[in-house]
């Protein structure tokens, strides 16, 4: 609880700025009239269905729409500290700490190079002329998937910008943050017929290096080669690149405030070495998923859930349409909506400890859902199953979790995504955190795909570690809580977003 003895105050004329901008390096406006994903593979019973799509032409105007769907200007919103960008997946604070990178084989409309995507501008600067897969897929223990692919998104975080508000405990928010755009850049891509895959291990600092960051104020996160197969040109050979810092718009008029210890989390986490990556992915492929294991005398509530989607919206509907919802209007959502949701959690992820582990348990307070009783409940994802923990809880118990707000008693659902972090650090290392904070993220980006593919709100939150672990035990007993979402019926009306792409010149976004 010591959370709430903080003395942490927000100065807001010291906000960081929601974007990155290079000083002296030219961007590059990109197409606004980029494709737009049609394809609701939310509601799909299997993804793989979309194979059967005809290849799509790799181009810079299908860079743009999985650049915009994952982490373009959907809103703009006045508030009393000043306008916000919102984009099409959630961050936590509207910080939007994370920053995208591409690397890059010549594709039509762009040369080979290292790139940083710019949301504001929708634009992208060129930091290294030339073809660098070869290099990246070294970086990442000689990784065959970035050689066949024709670009690698990767994402990274600035520390300053999530500090500012939530200090050291920000760190975890790299990690969900750059999950639920994981989880809207996966949907994207597979709507039109991209194979994708999350890398996590890899050497950090030769990423880093090669995407010019900063030190100590700034490090990547996870790399996703995309359209894997697809690459029609064989990388060439490549010097190591040369170290520099771009100059950039200060990211806050004053003076940063630097957290020690998020670096010294960060940096025990780090692999060092080609042999470090080998042994992470061994450690990845050697280790058996992690599973509840239930009493056979628990009696589940609703066994084999099937999704039930009769929704025929396009995914840019659904991605246009999503915000965080900043309140509930307690009333139930059906258990229909549930189960899809649910079963929209049980779907792999195309990542490298592989797509069918998963570290992490989905357990859940239900406050008003129809043909269900209220309560605690787990949902095994291993058979799809929900098993009741404890009934007659009271309403507030789940606002109270979500350190004592009212918008999450409101809501109708609660989720919160544990993980044995213990036996997982154990197995793994301490990048076995980064794998499951990520993890987390990317299913908390799935609760909002699918419950606004419903017409119902969702909102995450963080919570009272020890208090949420406590309250689901025994059951939780040596788990840790890596995220919470509330999920329910909007108590407002709100537009849908739109495609704001290009629309904002730099002097503005900087005002």
């Amino acid at each position: 609880m010591s959370i709430r003895l903080s003395n942490h105050y927000l100065d807001w004329d010291n906000k960081p700025k929601s974007f990155k901008f290079y000083t002296n390096i030219p961007s590059i406006a990109l197409p606004n009239d980029f494709p737009l994903p049609k394809v609701n593979v939310i509601t799909m019973k299997e993804t793989n269905e979309v194979t059967a799509l005809e290849n799509p032409k790799i181009n810079t105007e299908l860079l743009s729409s999985l650049l915009f769907f994952s982490s373009g200007i959907t809103r703009q919103m006045k508030f009393p500290h000043g306008k916000y960008y919102m984009r099409a997946a959630p961050a936590t604070g509207a910080l939007y700490p994370i920053e995208v990178y591409i690397v890059s084989e010549n594709i039509n409309g762009l040369q080979a190079g290292v790139y940083h995507f710019c949301p504001g501008e929708f634009s992208l600067t060129r930091l290294r002329e030339g073809d660098y897969r070869q290099f990246l897929s070294e970086a990442a223990g000689f990784e065959q998937t970035i050689l066949n692919s024709p670009f690698t998104i990767i994402l990274s975080s600035i520390a300053w910008r999530n500090a500012w508000k939530y200090q050291v405990r920000s760190y975890r928010h790299w990690f969900w943050d750059s999950g639920v755009i994981a989880a809207n850049l996966i949907a994207t891509a597979t709507s039109f017929g991209l194979n994708t895959r999350l890398i996590t291990g890899y050497v950090d600092k030769f990423v880093n290096e090669l995407l010019c960051l900063e030190e100590n104020k700034e490090a990547s996160i996870v790399l996703a080669p995309i359209g894997i197969g697809l690459s029609k040109q064989e990388p060439s050979k490549i010097q190591y690149p040369s170290r520099f810092v771009p100059e950039i718009v200060p990211i806050s008029s004053a003076k940063e405030v630097e957290y020690e210890q998020i670096w010294k989390l960060h940096n025990v986490s780090s692999l060092n070495s080609a042999d470090d990556v080998c042994q992470w992915t061994r450690s990845i492929k050697s280790m058996e998923e992690i599973r509840e294991v239930k009493d056979d005398n628990v009696k589940s509530f609703s066994k084999h859930i099937e999704p039930t989607h009769n929704n025929t919206q396009s995914l840019s509907d659904v991605i246009l349409l999503r915000g965080s919802t900043r309140k509930f209007s307690r009333e139930p959502i059906t258990f229909e909506q549930l189960s899809n949701i649910l079963y929209s959690l049980a779907k792999p992820t195309p990542s490298a400890f592989g797509e069918k582990k998963s570290f992490m348990d989905i357990y859940f307070i239900a406050n008003d859902v129809t043909n269900m009783q209220k309560g605690a409940y787990f949902f095994n994802r291993k058979d799809n199953s929900i098993d009741p923990l404890k009934v007659g809880i009271r309403r507030d118990m789940s606002g109270y979790l979500c350190l004592e707000q009212t918008l999450f008693s409101d809501a109708s659902v609660v989720f919160y995504i544990m993980s044995n972090i213990k036996l997982i650090l154990d197995k793994l290392g301490n990048r076995g955190y980064r794998l499951c904070q990520f993890e987390a993220g990317i299913l908390a980006g799935r609760i909002y795909l699918s419950a606004y593919n419903q017409k119902i709100g969702a909102s995450g939150s963080t919570f009272y570690d020890d208090a949420v672990t406590d309250f689901f035990s025994p059951d939780a007993r040596g788990k840790d809580a890596m995220i919470a979402v509330g999920i329910g019926v909007p108590g407002y009306t709100s537009k849908p977003g739109r495609v704001l792409a290009g629309k904002f010149s730099r002097d503005e976004l900087l005002a």
